[in-house]
């Protein structure tokens, strides 16, 4: 015999809106996999991508993936392609450092050629081109300039500009020359 809940859908929807608000996306997908496998839940993924396309707002479409997501920017250089790849792995699917193991495979996943040394590319797209930010333990993200000219691409005008925008800032190097 079922009952009438008290509780209304509206506010069981309200309460896990503010418990999921700080969770990362991996935390939530285990407990609506846990929620729909304990009410024998099945969901549609219309509902997900409704979801989607509220959180990242009017002014950004989420892209089918991350090959057509490269296509779309077409990066000029390895140190775009890593920004962009880094890109991707943080807005899209919800990583908030990566270290070099995910940027070789998201390039991968891209199905674009293989990175001659992804090491070196990542630290010249981190210390020479300010695209990334070190997290320190191998770890990087997308620093602010990194994500503007993401977004400026694939119009090299706008990504000059973003560079005279955010010019990097160089650290002024010391002399030893007068030091006893």
């Amino acid at each position: 015999m079922a009952t009438k809940s008290s509780v209304s859908e509206v506010s069981v929807m309200q309460t896990v809106d503010e418990a999921f608000r700080d969770l990362e996306p991996d935390a939530r997908q285990r407990i609506i996999d846990w929620v729909s496998a304990k009410y024998e839940i099945t969901t549609k993924a219309r509902v997900s991508q409704v979801a989607t396309t509220e959180e990242l707002g009017p002014t950004r479409s989420t892209p089918k993936n991350i090959k057509n997501f490269m296509s779309e920017k077409r990066p000029q250089n390895s140190y775009q392609r890593v920004a962009c790849l880094v890109y991707y792995l943080e807005k899209f699917d919800g990583v908030s450092e990566v270290g070099s193991a995910e940027i070789v495979k998201a390039n991968a996943d891209a199905r674009l050629s293989r990175m001659t040394n992804p090491s070196l590319f990542i630290q010249h797209a981190t210390h020479t081109y300010g695209y990334l930010t070190s997290l320190g333990k191998r770890k990087f993200a997308i620093s602010a300039r990194g994500e503007a000219v993401v977004e400026a691409l694939p119009d090299e005008a706008k990504v000059e500009e973003v560079h005279n925008r955010l010019p990097l800032r160089r650290k002024s190097k010391k002399s030893s020359k007068g030091r006893q």
